[in-house]
């Protein structure tokens, strides 16, 4: 999932929490155009990030990179 995905995906979340684009930049600290360039060109602080998804109702979670988890629940683990 790129940059853009996930600033999609917490202004898809706000949305459907009827937190509107301009709301959810003003309660973040930023303005409503810093936001609609970010759908563009996502460069803001992981702090702006982060608060944006705490706005919409998300958090940010780290995953540990294990590939053979990856695999057992893609179901590709042991092909037939």
């Amino acid at each position: 999932m790129s940059q853009i995905d996930l600033i999609n995906e917490i202004i898809a979340a706000a949305k459907a929490n009827n937190i509107s684009q301009g709301e959810l930049a003003a309660r973040a600290g930023i303005r409503q155009e810093t936001l609609s360039r970010a759908k563009k060109n996502p460069n803001i602080s992981l702090k702006t990030f982060a608060d944006l998804a705490r706005i919409a109702g998300l958090h940010i979670k780290l995953l540990p990179d294990n590939p053979v988890v990856d695999q057992i629940n893609d179901g590709t683990l042991f092909p037939s």
